[in-house]
């Protein structure tokens, strides 16, 4: 709703305009009333007014004035001019003091109610330029990590991209880098004290890490950093000094030690030679990474620069016998659990410190254990990433924190879990092979039960199906249908009128004889001493 101020030296004008026309169908919530210049500049003063309409030909100050006067403490104002001259130079005045329109006396009701409108109109649309402005001025300050993070990205994967674009994106981000600018790579891989953290903690991490690079390298040099796809961390530092710029060493390992002081974990890091912006920035980021995956493994906190030789050689690689009997299906399968750890072990060389495994060796067993735990473990009741968890979903997300220590700490997880569920699974299906024994015993009691015809019933080998029961009830099945039978002996003494054949025959007894000698060894008294007791 908006405010609207009627200026006109002639009461009956302002007056009529203001209570015959049903302003507040038309937006206005108040319609406030001035007879004279002084009066209208007094209430511009106090009050939000959005829109006003005065006469042109006023005492002391005419209409063109007094939106001069307005237009210095209130420049938004729309204003509408009224007269009774038809002048040009009037109109041309209007216009140089940008007034909304320039209507003639005697007033058409419906075309200053049109005039009105039109103002407001121009007000949402000027105020929804201004606040869509503001949101992508917002948006883009809110979304400026975010988005320096991709353009770094996009340059390491090497997208195409031209000089124009980058230079356009690399101004409207606040980026201090130009074409040509000399500077220096360093890629960073937080090691094995920061593993065992999840996605999000391991996101924190990354955060921190990049905080304490900021404070270390601020002074004096210029940086822009990323964090990969792959979780290594990517800053190309800064200054146009070149002796400054060589200086970076020694920045760099006052890093790993804030980190060690203050993360309590270690950083390795890969430092290039000077380049210019923004040329070899794809191929410096490969070689970094390449120089970082064939140390993994041989030292848990390393300084290194792609200018230098490597010594050592890494042609010869530990070969993974996969396929080396016990295979790891058939030891899951066969519920050889612990066989299969370690073997997992012996995959990893755990227990070879001499024998380390590439970054791409790492790697490729990560793939096969986790397709060989999604075929043995297979399950109805969770997808293939709820199998393998978390932990697995970190690994291949952030694939700078692979290591033979990890893979195995996961592995063994993975194999435990199965283990447990199968023992529970085996648990319930032992307990119903019990119930079912008990069921058949009370239901055919009367028939000669043997082992040999309850095995047959549940479909086991006899001495499987003992070994089971007596495990899952700490008796036997021959203790049970004795006690059984002695319990439900007693009952049909005291509770019919059976004859003791009878009983006897009820509870399966080949003969009366044997049944009574039975009962006497285990209540005292012959069966007939029992009742009448």
């Amino acid at each position: 709703m908006y405010d609207l101020l009627i200026v006109d030296d002639e009461k009956s004008v302002v007056d009529s305009l203001a209570l015959t026309i049903p302003w507040e169908e038309h937006s206005i919530q108040e319609v406030h009333r001035a007879y004279s210049a002084a009066e209208a500049l007094d209430i511009a003063s106090k009050h939000a007014i959005d829109i006003m309409i005065t006469d042109i030909r006023m005492p002391e100050m005419d209409g063109l004035e007094l939106i001069l006067e307005i237009r210095k403490f209130s420049h938004k104002i729309r204003c509408i001019i009224l007269s009774g001259h038809d002048e040009f130079e009037y109109a041309q005045k209007a216009v140089q003091y940008q007034a909304t329109n320039y209507l003639l006396k005697p007033i058409d009701t419906d075309e200053l109610i049109h005039s009105v409108t039109a103002a407001i109109q121009d007000i949402e649309h000027e105020w929804e330029e201004i606040s869509s402005f503001q949101q992508i001025q917002h948006a883009l300050h809110a979304n400026s990590p975010l988005l320096r993070n991709q353009l770094l990205n996009d340059l390491l994967q090497n997208k195409a991209m031209s000089d124009h674009i980058l230079a356009e994106r690399l101004g409207m981000l606040n980026l201090p880098f130009r074409s040509a600018d000399p500077f220096k790579m360093m890629v960073i891989r937080m090691e094995e004290e920061f593993s065992g953290y999840d996605l999000r903690s391991l996101s924190l991490l990354e955060y921190a890490v990049s905080n304490i690079t900021e404070e270390v390298f601020q002074n004096p040099f210029k940086l822009w950093h990323c964090i990969t796809d792959q979780g290594y961390l990517v800053f190309l530092i800064k200054n146009n000094d070149r002796n400054v710029l060589d200086s970076v060493d020694s920045y760099a390992i006052r890093l790993q030690n804030n980190v060690q002081k203050f993360l309590k974990g270690a950083v390795s890091i890969c430092l290039s030679k000077e380049h210019a912006f923004p040329e070899s920035v794809s191929e410096l980021y490969m070689a970094s990474v390449s120089a970082i995956n064939r140390n993994v493994g041989e030292n848990k906190s390393y300084f290194i620069t792609l200018d230098k030789k490597d010594t050592e050689s890494h042609e010869q690689q530990n070969l993974i016998n996969l396929h080396e009997p016990p295979l790891l299906p058939n030891l899951l399968e066969s519920g050889n659990w612990d066989e299969a750890v370690s073997k997992i072990a012996r995959i990893l060389f755990l227990n070879d410190a001499r024998r380390e495994l590439s970054h791409d060796q790492l790697f490729m067993v990560l793939l096969y254990l986790s397709s060989t735990f999604s075929i043995s473990f297979k399950s109805q009741e969770a997808t293939v990433e709820e199998l393998l968890g978390e932990e697995f979903d970190v690994l291949i997300r952030k694939k700078s924190q692979l290591s033979s220590q990890r893979i195995y700490i996961w592995a063994e997880k993975m194999i435990d879990l199965r283990r447990k569920k199968t023992s529970h699974q085996l648990k319930n299906a032992h307990e119903q092979i019990t119930s079912n024994v008990r069921t058949y015993i009370q239901e055919h009691l009367a028939e000669g039960i043997s082992l040999q015809m309850i095995a047959e019933h549940v479909g086991l080998h006899p001495v499987y199906l003992s070994k089971v029961y007596k495990t899952v009830t700490g008796e036997t099945i021959g203790d049970y249908l004795y006690h059984l039978r002695m319990k439900r002996a007693s009952y049909l003494l005291l509770n019919t009128d059976l004859k003791i054949a009878d009983v006897s025959k009820e509870l399966g007894f080949m003969a009366p004889p044997h049944f009574i000698k039975i009962f006497k060894k285990h209540y005292g008294c012959t069966p007939q001493e029992f009742r009448t007791r």
